[in-house]
Order: C-alpha cells, then structure tokens, then sequence
C-alpha cells in the first residue's frame, strides 16, 4: 500500500461561499452532506465524495480525482482545466494548487494558478516522459538541488541520506516533489512529524447521500485506523 492522494487548495480565499454553492459551481448540484470526516480519510475516500474543509486559512477540496483527472489527462499543460478557470471566478484574488500522485507508478502531478493564469504545471510518471510549464517554484528547486544531470539524463540523490549516489530518476522522487509542493499551502509536510494535525484535521464529505451514506458508514466501522494512519504509525512512532 502507498501514497494515493488528489487534493485542491484555495490559498485564503477572500470570497465566503457555501459548500453547498461551490458544489454546485464544480459540477455535483445534487451532491448532500453525507457526514463529518478527516483529511486523513479524505486524501482518497475511494467512494467518489467530495471533501470540504479548511487548514492554515486554506479551503481545501479532496476530491476522490473526480476533478484532477482532467489534468491528467491533459495534453496542453499551460491551459487552465475547467474546474480551474471556476475556481479563479469565484476566488479571483487567490493561488489555487492542485497536487495528485498515485506511488503505485510514482504518478505525481500539481498545477498551479494564480491571477486566472497557469504558473507552474508539471506531471510524470514512471515509463512516461515529463510534461511540464513554467519554471519550477521554489518548493521544486530545493528538491532539484538534490540532482544533477549524469550522461544527459537528470539523476537524484536521496534527501534524507549523507550519501553522493545519484541513482534515482526525477518520477521516483514523487514524495519530495508532491509533499512538498502541497506544503506550500498546508504549511506542513505530509507524512512526517508535522502532520499530526493536519491529518485529524475535519473535513465535510458531500456525495450521492442516498447511494454513498450507506458505503461510507459501512467502512467507517470496519475500518478503525484509516488507511494513511495504519501505513504511517510505526514509522511515527
């Protein structure tokens, strides 16, 4: 089991609206509260809900890759997806980050926008090429400093190890890349010390009521840690 996350940030959003409107602006009009969850489960619900909640004056929407699968699919990088050009309809004034990755094939991808334009783009995998747009921000460059270009191809060397061996590829560096940038708005980094709180933070789950409540609650109580929570407490602790 590994990392599988997809997630949209509003960077202090200015405009005050209700989920319930801003659902209906993304495209789920008959999606209804279904029940109070965490982010933790929220990262991938796997029950296609919509997620809803605030960290570090950030709106933060998980979205079961509902929405971020359209930027995946992609193939003009430098174009805002549509869930992008509404988001910077209703939040004109703010940064809006997308961050996915799936580890099961180092999938990692994040879109940033800013003043109704795309900023940085970037997504790779392993066996496909980088896509990318615009200059790496500065979550990046901290993590491309880790590289070096060895017989024309760019080699990283672990951040955590004292070591100078350059042998992983740039889609093996999903965590550093991904986290990280999502750290630009969470404040945090997931998966280590700093995330306790974010991980427990509350989130609004919104989907079919009638045909998810029933899902939802059932792996609710059969599952007593969440998925992220059972693969990261030893390391933790």
């Amino acid at each position: 089991m590994g990392f599988k996350i997809s997630m949209i940030s509003i960077k202090e959003p200015a405009t005050k609206i209700s989920d319930t409107v801003l659902l209906q602006n993304l495209g789920f009009p008959d999606f209804s509260l279904v029940a109070d969850t965490s982010f933790d489960e929220s990262m991938y619900p796997r029950d296609n809900s919509i997620n809803i909640g605030t960290f570090n004056k950030c709106l933060i929407i998980c979205d079961d890759y509902q929405l971020t699968d359209s930027l995946e699919t992609s193939n003009n990088p430098e174009n805002l997806s549509d869930y992008e050009k509404m988001l910077t309809q209703i939040y004109p004034d703010s940064e809006i980050l997308t961050v996915a990755c799936l580890s099961g094939v180092n999938y990692h991808m994040y879109s940033l926008v800013k003043n109704g334009e795309k900023i940085r783009f970037k997504r790779i995998s392993h066996g496909t090429p980088l896509i990318q747009f615009g200059k790496p921000i500065e979550e990046e460059v901290k993590v491309y400093s880790y590289s070096k270009i060895i017989e024309g191809q760019r080699r990283f060397r672990s951040t955590y190890k004292e070591d100078e061996i350059y042998d992983n590829t740039e889609d093996q560096m999903m965590e550093d890349f991904t986290f990280g940038v999502a750290k630009r708005h969470l404040g945090v980094m997931i998966s280590t010390s700093e995330d306790d709180i974010l991980l427990n933070t509350t989130l609004k789950k919104y989907s079919h009521k009638k045909v998810d409540q029933h899902k939802s609650q059932k792996e609710k109580s059969s599952t007593s840690a969440s998925w992220f929570s059972r693969l990261f407490k030893k390391e933790k602790s």
